[in-house]
């Protein structure tokens, strides 16, 4: 009957040893095919858990951070507007009597004194107002000496209380007729040693000549511009501004003019300008301001921010519809996260998002790296 086969032991050795090498070499091709960890490279989170990333990985992709802070001003940039003569310190100066311009003597952009003569006019109706005058001094002084002898006369009763009455009402006509020929006189200053009819207008305040009307030989009407004189040392600022900031446009407001020099909101108009279809603002300068009368620039008004708006760098938003997207960190990740942003000057914005806090680091840069590793659905 014949014996069964016998494996030798060198043969169990064999097949044990390949079978030892089959799963060695399995198990390293495993390891090969697995995907590759996150040292070696980002790994990428669904987009709602955003982007996990180490401090070297970060660097090397030009990562910066600067944290949000809490604000209460909101910038509003680019707003037209023009340097223009304060109101309050503004004088619109006219010729009071008819005449021709003899000599100019004072021109635009010199400083002039309160006094100072500013142009001459020869006038025959300056003839006729002297006279005016010296027929209203005449009668002043007749009434009142008029008034003056009634008054005693009454009180010893030889006349009437009635015509005493009379005699003082007559006096304080005269007297009032006499002064206002005599403003008229005070706005000039007669020259005697010209011609007759000649007259100096004069400066009714210090400041700047920032505009001349008169030209020598010209014939002018009475009350007809000649100058305007204002206080340079400070300049209303006026500049348009959306409609739909009435509400929160008001006294006090801080407006920023190039250069770092400021000014506040000291009035807004109560309708819209007709070719603009925007709002009227003025403002006004402290005093030393360096602004020129008609000087056209652009302005940033302060307005208040709403609870929860937060300062973040102008550069962290990018547009996302209508609304914009900025990347924050936590740790090793980085979520992107939607805000609506309200305003901004050159460096800043102020958004509000209810996905930030104050405090938390905003990426400032690589924002764009950010978005390809965790776009935003």
């Amino acid at each position: 009957m014949p014996q069964p086969h016998r494996i030798s032991r060198i043969t169990l050795w064999a097949v044990a040893m390949v079978i030892l090498a089959l799963v060695a070499a399995l198990w390293g091709w495993r390891s090969y095919s697995r995907p590759a960890t996150a040292s070696a490279a980002p790994a990428l989170a669904p987009p709602t858990s955003g982007v996990r990333l180490e401090a070297m990985q970060a660097a090397s992709l030009g990562i910066k951070t600067e944290s949000a802070a809490s604000t209460d001003t909101v910038a509003l940039t680019q707003l037209p507007a023009e340097a223009m003569p304060p109101l309050a310190a503004s004088t619109q100066v006219t010729v009071p009597y008819a005449g021709i311009v003899i000599r100019i003597l004072a021109d635009e952009g010199q400083r002039v004194r309160r006094g100072q003569p500013l142009l001459r006019l020869q006038s025959r109706d300056l003839l006729v107002a002297q006279a005016d005058v010296q027929r209203a001094r005449s009668q002043a002084a007749v009434a009142d000496q008029q008034a003056r002898r009634d008054v005693l006369l009454a009180d010893e009763g030889i006349i009437p209380v009635a015509r005493r009455e009379q005699s003082l009402a007559s006096a304080a006509i005269a007297r009032a007729s006499r002064l206002q020929a005599e403003g008229m006189l005070s706005q000039l200053r007669v020259v005697s040693s010209g011609s007759p009819g000649e007259y100096d207008v004069l400066a009714p305040q210090d400041g700047l000549v920032l505009r001349r009307s008169a030209s020598p030989g010209q014939a002018m009407e009475a009350m007809a511009p000649a100058y305007v004189i204002a206080d340079a040392t400070r300049m209303d600022i006026m500049f348009s501004a959306p409609t739909g900031l009435r509400e929160q446009l008001r006294p006090g407001l801080e407006v920023t003019l190039p250069g770092g020099e400021s000014a506040r909101v000291v009035s807004v108009s109560g309708d819209t300008d007709r070719n603009s279809q925007r709002l009227r603002v003025r403002a006004q300068t402290d005093e030393g301001s360096a602004l020129m009368a008609g000087q056209q620039f652009a302005v940033v008004l302060k307005l208040p921010a709403p609870a929860g708006a937060l300062r973040v760098p102008r550069s962290a938003l990018l547009p996302h519809r209508d609304q914009h997207l900025l990347y924050v960190q936590h740790g090793d990740l980085y979520r992107g996260v939607i805000a609506e942003s309200l305003g901004h000057d050159d460096t800043h914005a102020v958004v509000v998002s209810p996905s930030l806090q104050p405090g938390m680091p905003v990426v400032s840069r690589g924002i764009s790296v950010l978005k390809s590793l965790a776009p935003l659905e």
